[in-house]
């Protein structure tokens, strides 16, 4: 692999003092194409972070040394742009919101579903980047407008200049647009049914789980049978391998 595919991994750092944890959530984000590193505790999380740039930090919130929440405040406060997932076998309402409030992307109770967290991880860093663009293309708008806002003289003397100019505008506009686009995600805390698994939308109303998350992101749902469901419910038809 040369050094330039190693540069376009994304980065990311697990803190969390179970060592059986941390190889598991290793393992599975290299096979994902990631590139995790581990600290087994706060104090190693934060000097990790100092050395150089990590794209996402995934927080245990019970930590030995202090608590994930206290992370979680001190890369907002120094690096701004890092996403974080909070991972808890706590879970509590007055810690998800402290960390939502933090800014934290998404709060996930252990054990923690593997292909879930790994959609949250996916729409974590498609947010950064689309953010990171969002800068880019600011910066590249101020520099354009500067030079439109020079005066009739020198503006006459530069018909062709400002005519290319304006053809990057447009074409920056329209990445954009389409950055923007991308930010459509679902975070933060989501009414459910303990029962029925319904989830309360903003207007109160009660929907299923696959029109809510449907409707407000780009996933597609298809059905099948799991083996236990098969094995209950249609024995005559349930094969054991």
């Amino acid at each position: 692999m040369t050094g330039h595919a190693m540069m376009e991994k994304q980065t990311i750092l697990i803190i969390d003092d179970d060592p059986n944890t941390r190889k598991i959530l290793s393992d599975i984000l290299k096979i994902k194409g990631y590139e995790p590193f581990t600290a087994k505790d706060g104090t190693e999380g934060l000097a990790f972070l100092e050395k150089g740039t990590t794209n996402l930090v995934l927080i245990d919130l019970g930590l030995p040394d202090m608590s994930g929440l206290e992370i979680l405040s001190s890369i907002k406060t120094h690096s701004p742009s890092v996403e974080t997932i909070i991972l808890t076998g706590n879970a509590s309402l007055d810690s998800a919101i402290e960390a939502t409030n933090k800014g934290t992307f998404s709060y996930l109770q252990k054990p923690c579903d593997m292909d879930q967290l790994m959609l949250h991880i996916k729409r974590a860093l498609e947010k950064q980047a689309a953010q990171a663009t969002i800068i880019r293309h600011g910066i590249a708008l101020e520099k354009i407008n500067a030079e439109l806002s020079r005066t009739n003289a020198e503006l006459t003397n530069e018909i062709a200049e400002r005519k290319r100019t304006e053809e990057e505008k447009e074409g920056l506009i329209l990445e954009l647009r389409e950055a923007l686009s991308k930010i459509k995600i679902l975070s933060g805390l989501l009414p459910i049914c303990a029962h029925c698994k319904r989830i309360r939308n903003d207007k109160g109303q009660w929907e299923q789980m696959e029109i809510y998350i449907r409707d407000r992101s780009e996933a597609e749902f298809t059905h099948g049978i799991c083996l236990d469901c098969l094995k209950k419910f249609y024995p005559d038809l349930y094969k054991p391998r």
